[in-house]
């Protein structure tokens, strides 16, 4: 890694660390700043449309997450977010697209697209195809919160099918 790239990586680690402690103003401040100098990372728009999308601006977060998509489609967490606005703004279509895309990606994690497929199919009341997809998650899995969020909504899907 060289200076600069471990700088940038240093400085979007403090950004977090102040968004995590609620220095909100100094976060946004130092997002901003980064921009400027980096315009081309991904992860600076990506943190800020993290950021609207956690204080319900969901339209100023839509833009960064396309932003962090132009200046870098293979910049995979864009995707997952991104398809968690869609979903909650009932575009399903869109959700489904960006998922299905995500999927091409070289460095991606199979068991988010597949969790959010779930969510995605949760939420059109499709519940035995989301607990299909839910499944492939459990599958693709690597850590326990992983595991845990999909047999918490998977167990959910089945309840209310009315199997448990």
């Amino acid at each position: 890694m060289n200076a600069e790239l471990a700088r940038f990586k240093e400085q979007m680690y403090v950004v977090s660390l102040d968004i995590k402690d609620k220095y909100y103003e100094r976060a946004l401040n130092k997002i901003n700043e980064l921009i400027q100098i980096y315009p081309n990372r991904p992860e600076i728009y990506y943190e800020l449309g993290k950021f609207n999308y956690n204080n319900w601006d969901n339209e100023s977060a839509e833009k960064n997450f396309l932003k962090a998509l132009e200046v870098d489609p293979n910049y995979f967490p864009t995707y997952t977010q991104y398809a968690l606005i869609l979903i909650k703004d009932k575009r399903y279509q869109e959700a489904e697209t960006i998922l299905n895309k995500s999927k091409k990606l070289k460095n991606k994690e199979d068991s988010d697209i597949y969790f959010y497929l779930g969510m995605l199919f949760q939420h059109q009341g499709n519940l035995d195809t989301a607990i299909e997809a839910y499944t492939q998650s459990l599958y693709y899995s690597i850590n326990e919160a992983q595991i845990d969020s999909a047999m918490k909504f998977i167990k959910v899907c089945k309840e209310l099918r009315g199997w448990e």
